[in-house]
C-alpha cells in the first residue's frame, strides 16, 4: 500500500471512474474520458474557491521601488512577476514585504526560508479606497489592491522593498487526462465523485439524478439543519487551526 504523504494523493482522474459510474446507478454508456471531463470541470470549480494545500505555493521574491514598476512606475507591477514560471492563480495571500535585511540583501534559502529579515503582510483595499495612497510617493506600500492583471500598490516605495507572494494555483492537468494526478486529499474524492456526477446527468438530460446529487451536495435549501457533504467536509486549513487559541476582543454595547 503506497503512503500518503502529506500535500501528496497518490490517486489519479481515473481511479474516480467507478464511483461516477456507481453513483449515476451503475449506466454502462460512460466512457473513461467523458468522466475524467467531468472531474476535470469539478475540480476546477471546487478548487477555484476552496484552500486545497497541496495546491499552495511561494512566489519569487521580486524587488519593487522608484522605477521598478511597469512602464518605469513606481506602484504598478505585473501580477505575473510574482508567480512561478507557467503558474495561473486561483487564490492568494496577501502580499508580504521585507521592511529589512542584510547588508547582500534578503533572500529565499534553498529550503524556502527566509533569512534575516522582517516580514510584514499588506493590507488589500479597494481600487477606489486606495487611490489617494498612489500619488504619494518616499513611503512604505502597506497597502495594495488588483486592477486588471496589476497590483498596485500604496503609498509609492521611497526606495527598493523586496516582495512576495503566497498563493493557490489552479489544478493542473496532464494531456492524458484520465492519467492527472489529483491535487486534493483523498477525503474530497467522493465530492468529486458526486460533482462530476451531477454534470453528466445534467449532460445526459436527466433532471431528477441532477437534483438528487445537488441535495447531496450542497443540502436542502429549505433545511438548512441538513447541510450537504460540502459544507460538512473541513478544509486541512480548518483541521489545522482546531485546536489552536482563539484571541476574543471585548465588546460594549452603547445604550
Amino acid at each position: 500500500m503506497k503512503n500518503n504523504l502529506p500535500g501528496a494523493n497518490p490517486h489519479v482522474i481515473n481511479d474516480l471512474y467507478q464511483g461516477i459510474v456507481n453513483k449515476l446507478q451503475g449506466r454502462t454508456d460512460i466512457t473513461n474520458q467523458q468522466a475524467a471531463e467531468w472531474v476535470k470541470r469539478a475540480l476546477l470549480d471546487i478548487t477555484e474557491s476552496m484552500i486545497f494545500e497541496e495546491l499552495r505555493r511561494l512566489g519569487p521574491m521580486v524587488t519593487i521601488g522608484p522605477g521598478y514598476g511597469l512602464n518605469g512606475s513606481s506602484y504598478i507591477y505585473p501580477i505575473s512577476s510574482f508567480l512561478n514560471a507557467g503558474d495561473d492563480y486561483t487564490l492568494m495571500e496577501d502580499p508580504v514585504i521585507v521592511l529589512a535585511g542584510t547588508s547582500a540583501g534578503t533572500q529565499f534559502t534553498s529550503a524556502g526560508q527566509i533569512t534575516d529579515a522582517v516580514t510584514y503582510p499588506m493590507d488589500y483595499m479597494t481600487p477606489k479606497a486606495i487611490q489617494p495612497l498612489l500619488g504619494i510617493g518616499g513611503g512604505i506600500p502597506f497597502k495594495y489592491t488588483r486592477f486588471q492583471g496589476n497590483f498596485w500598490f500604496g503609498t509609492q516605495p521611497g526606495q527598493p522593498y523586496q516582495v512576495f507572494l503566497p498563493y493557490q494555483v489552479r489544478h493542473p492537468f496532464v494531456s492524458n487526462l484520465p492519467e492527472s494526478p489529483l491535487f486534493i486529499p483523498t477525503s474530497w474524492e467522493e465530492i468529486v465523485e458526486y460533482s462530476a456526477a451531477m454534470r453528466g446527468a445534467e449532460e445526459r438530460r436527466w433532471p431528477d439524478m441532477v437534483k438528487d446529487l445537488k441535495y447531496i451536495l450542497y443540502g436542502d435549501p429549505k433545511r438548512p439543519d441538513m447541510p450537504g457533504i460540502l459544507a460538512a467536509r473541513k478544509l486541512q486549513i480548518e483541521r489545522d487551526e482546531n485546536k489552536s487559541t482563539r484571541q476574543l476582543l471585548p465588546y460594549v454595547g452603547r445604550y
